[in-house]
C-alpha cells in the first residue's frame, strides 16, 4: 500500500507545482503592469489588452484542450506546455512594445491552455477517491501561492527599476517545474482501480448534470471578472488613488494571495459540511458583494486599511469559489463526466470573464473612475449568488435521481 501512496502523493505535488510555476509565467504581467505602463508610455486599456488577450487564448484553448485530453500523454504535453511558456517569457521584455507583448501574450495563453484539464484528467486517472480531497486541496492553492510568487518577484524587480527581469525568473521557475514534471512522472503509471471502473462503464450525462454544468460554467464568468479584475488592478488603485509608491502598491497586494490561500482550507471544510457546490458559491458570491460595497466605501473616505482589507476578502471569495468550480465539481461529478472536459469547459467560462475584466475595467477606470469599476464589481457578484440560487433546485434534482 506504500508505494501506491507514493505514488500518489507524487503525482499531486508536481500537478501542483506545474499549476503553480504556470500562475508565475502568467501572472507577472499583471502584476509589474503600473511599472511596464510608466516606462513604455502606455495607457491602462493597452495593458489591459495585453491580459486580454491572454484570457482569450487561454479560454479559448481550455475549451478544445479538455475535449482533446484525454487523447493526450501527460507527461510530454505538460512538459512542452511549461517549456514553450518559459520560451515566452523570455521574449517579452525583449519587445518593449505592448502592440508586440499582446501577440506574444496570446501565445502564451495558448501553450499554457494545456494544462489545466491535462492535470485534471491526470490526477482523475492516477488518484484514488481517498486521496482525492487532498488533491482538490492542494490544486486550490496553485492560484493563491503562484500570484503570491509572482507579485513578490515582480515587488522586487520594480522597487530596483528592472522590470524585465520579472519576466527572466519566471522563465526560470517554468523551465525548473518542466523538468521536475518530466522526471517525477515516471516511465510509465498504473491508472487507480476508480478509474479503470469508470472506464468500463459507460459513462452517460444526465440532463440534471448537464444543466449542473451550465450553471457552473455561467457563476465561473463572474468568477474570472472579479478574481482577475481585483488582482490586475488593485495595484494601480493603491498608486492612483492612495498615492503609495510602484513597488510598495504590489507588495501590499502581496496580501492577497497570501489570505487567498486560507480559502482552499475554508472550502474544503465547507464542503465537508455543505455537499451543494450551488449553495457554497451563492454564500461566497454575497459575502463578496458585501465586501465590493465596503471598497467603494473605503474610496470615499480613503481608508486604506479598510480598503485592503475588502481587497483581502474579495481575492479569498473568488479563490473558495474558483476552487469549487473548476476543481470540486469536475471530481465530485466524474463518475458521470469526463473530469478533464469538465474541467477545461469550466476554466473555459471562467476565462471569458478574465477576457472582459482586463481591458473593460481598465477603461472604465480611465473614462469614469475607480467607484464605476467596484459598482460593476459589486453588480457582477450580487447576479452570479442568484444563478446560485437557481442552480440550488437543479443539485437537489440531482440528488433524487
Amino acid at each position: 500500500m506504500k508505494p501506491k501512496n507514493n505514488r500518489e502523493s507524487r503525482i499531486i505535488f508536481i500537478c501542483w507545482l506545474a499549476y503553480t510555476a504556470a500562475y508565475v509565467g502568467r501572472l507577472n504581467f499583471s502584476a509589474s503592469n503600473v511599472a511596464i505602463i510608466e516606462a513604455l508610455g502606455a495607457t491602462k486599456p493597452d495593458a489591459g489588452l495585453v491580459s486580454s488577450f491572454f484570457f482569450f487564448a487561454y479560454g479559448a484553448g481550455q475549451l478544445v484542450n479538455g475535449i482533446l485530453s484525454k487523447r493526450y500523454n501527460a507527461k510530454y504535453m505538460i512538459f512542452a506546455s511549461l517549456t514553450v511558456s518559459a520560451i515566452l517569457n523570455l521574449l517579452m521584455p525583449l519587445c518593449g512594445d505592448m502592440s508586440v507583448m499582446k501577440y506574444i501574450w496570446l501565445v502564451n495563453g495558448m501553450a499554457q491552455s494545456v494544462l489545466w484539464s491535462t492535470l485534471i484528467k491526470t490526477l482523475s486517472d492516477f488518484v484514488s477517491d481517498k486521496k482525492l480531497p487532498s488533491a482538490i486541496l492542494a490544486m486550490s492553492t496553485t492560484v493563491a501561492i503562484g500570484t503570491l510568487v509572482s507579485y513578490g518577484i515582480s515587488a522586487l524587480f520594480v522597487r530596483f527599476g528592472i522590470w524585465q527581469a520579472v519576466f527572466y525568473a519566471a522563465s526560470i521557475v517554468l523551465i525548473i517545474a518542466a523538468f521536475v514534471w518530466l522526471f517525477l512522472f515516471g516511465p510509465s503509471e498504473k491508472k487507480s482501480p476508480e478509474t479503470e471502473k469508470i472506464k468500463t462503464d459507460k459513462v452517460k450525462m444526465s440532463k440534471t448534470v448537464g444543466f449542473a454544468l451550465i450553471l457552473a460554467a455561467i457563476a465561473g464568468i463572474a468568477n474570472g471578472f472579479i478574481k482577475d479584475g481585483i488582482t490586475t488592478w488593485v495595484p494601480s488603485v493603491l498608486y492612483e488613488e492612495f498615492g503609495l509608491s510602484q513597488s510598495f502598491s504590489i507588495l501590499l497586494t502581496l496580501f492577497l494571495p497570501m489570505v487567498s490561500t486560507l480559502g482552499a482550507t475554508i472550502a474544503k471544510k465547507t464542503h465537508e459540511k455543505i455537499s451543494s457546490h450551488a449553495t457554497m458559491n451563492m454564500i461566497f458570491y454575497a459575502v463578496s458583494a458585501l465586501l465590493c460595497a465596503g471598497i467603494l466605501f473605503s474610496l470615499k473616505i480613503r481608508n486604506l486599511p479598510a480598503i485592503m482589507i475588502c481587497f483581502i476578502g474579495v481575492a479569498c471569495g473568488m479563490a473558495m469559489i474558483n476552487n469549487v468550480i473548476t476543481s470540486m465539481f469536475a471530481l465530485d461529478y466524474r463518475q458521470s463526466l469526463n473530469a478533464g472536459f469538465a474541467a477545461g469547459l469550466l476554466n473555459t467560462f471562467c476565462y471569458i470573464g478574465s477576457t472582459t475584466t482586463t481591458y473593460t475595467l481598465g477603461a472604465v477606470s480611465q473614462t469614469k473612475g475607480w467607484n464605476a469599476v467596484f459598482v460593476i464589481m459589486l453588480t457582477v457578484c450580487i447576479a452570479a449568488a442568484v444563478i446560485c440560487l437557481a442552480g440550488l433546485a437543479t443539485e437537489r434534482k440531482h440528488k433524487n435521481s
